[in-house]
């Protein structure tokens, strides 16, 4: 299914980032940053963005940020992009995860939208982890599960407990043909 960009887009490696904030000061033995961007390509030389409204770190740990507010804009393909939408994450530089604790939603150009109540991702190691539901959406299909996890940069995606997916043929038929991609499920 489409929703391995997600492993796709946060595992690949950028080859060049840019950092930028609006502004930052420190509140309690924690440096706060309000707006900070981060732009930079993958590893296939493809832009994204990420962004949040407010970064905070313990200088105690300073290689964990909790991020609030997340947005992003990343490359699923070379004609395809997804917005991820999160209020809370947890990015932890030393052990490169990225900690959703969080509903987030998932938006792609080509119409497919992924609903998960928090996510782990193990941005080194090529993984995401989700043990509570999950709801994907596209064009004459839908599938649901208690919990998924993406292997290999999103090539393997396995769903599991109460996995139930819903197509309606015509509408599936009529997506591929206006350009919405074809889906294989083995």
């Amino acid at each position: 299914m489409a929703v391995g960009f997600v492993g796709y887009s946060y595992m690949a490696r950028p080859a060049a980032v840019a950092v930028e904030t609006d502004g930052s000061a420190y509140s309690n033995g924690k440096l706060v940053m309000a707006n900070p961007k981060l732009e930079g390509f993958t590893k296939d030389n493809r832009p994204y963005k990420m962004s949040a409204s407010r970064a905070i770190q313990d200088l105690k740990s300073e290689g964990v940020v909790q991020l609030e507010g997340i947005a992003a804009k990343l490359p699923i393909d070379a004609e395809n992009w997804a917005m991820v939408d999160a209020p809370h994450g947890v990015y932890d530089r030393d052990n490169n995860t990225l900690d959703i604790t969080s509903e987030m939603t998932i938006t792609t150009a080509n119409g497919m939208v992924a609903k998960l109540q928090s996510a782990y991702l193990d941005i080194g190691q090529g993984g995401m982890k989700t043990d509570d539901p999950i709801d994907i959406q596209l064009q004459g299909a839908k599938i649901t599960s208690d919990s998924m996890t993406i292997l290999e940069n999103g090539k393997v995606l396995v769903f599991e407990k109460r996995v139930r997916m819903n197509i309606d043929p015509g509408r599936l038929k009529a997506g591929q043909d206006a350009g919405g991609g074809e889906y294989v499920v083995q």
